[in-house]
């Protein structure tokens, strides 16, 4: 679970295996799947059962992942699904971690909107600067890779925090790192879209 959303519109190049319906690709929708019981089980404060599922999804994209490279089982559908699969799950859980509730914990709802936002932005950015230059290559930054893991450790640990009922204290102190992480990797893939779009503005006057 380490692709940041832009890397959905890569146009690197794919060893297609023929065929959607690989191995991989099945396991990268099961992934899809778990994303219903595991928010339903954080709606309603559930959150031990919530991490084993966390667990078991976070095994089918290494699994996935691991497929594909041993039986060569690359292919576009799955390019296209294996990153769209690791937002859905980080965002929606964010979102429903957000909800405020009166027994169960919640994170900021500040948070979850920083979090989404910056998807969009990521996302939008992407589609206007393949607007305006054709560029497709897009990949994900260190930094995007970073927020990537701060966010998944951020769920984890919240699980983990109100299942044990213990260090809820340093639950504030982790939805700071996680803003600065936000704003820190955003912040440089909008420089990185400027950047793309000045490039090809000198390269067309020098035409």
């Amino acid at each position: 679970m380490a692709n940041a959303p832009n890397e959905i519109f890569s146009s690197a190049s794919v060893n297609d295996s023929g065929t959607p319906w690989t191995v991989a690709n099945l396991l990268t929708l099961v992934r899809i799947l778990l994303m219903v019981p595991f928010l339903y089980l954080i709606a309603h404060g559930r959150y031990g059962t919530a991490l084993a599922i966390f667990f078991l999804a976070s095994l089918t994209d290494f699994a996935d992942g691991y497929v594909a490279r041993r039986f060569k089982q690359h292919s576009r559908l799955g390019r296209f699904l294996d990153p769209l699969a690791d937002k859905l799950l980080t965002t929606a859980a964010f979102v429903v971690m957000a909800i405020p509730r009166s027994d169960f914990g919640s994170i900021p709802i500040w948070l979850a909107l920083l979090v989404v936002g910056r998807d969009l932005v990521i996302v939008l950015g992407a589609l206007v600067v393949n607007r305006l230059t054709g560029f497709k290559d897009f990949k994900p930054t260190l930094l995007g890779k970073i927020n990537t893991f701060v966010e998944l450790g951020l769920i984890v640990w919240f699980l983990v925090f109100h299942t044990t009922g213990k260090f809820l204290y340093l639950l504030p102190f982790m939805y700071g790192i996680v803003a600065i992480s936000v704003a820190a990797s955003g912040g440089e893939y909008v420089i990185q879209g400027v950047s793309i779009i000045k490039a090809k503005q000198i390269t067309a006057k020098s035409k």
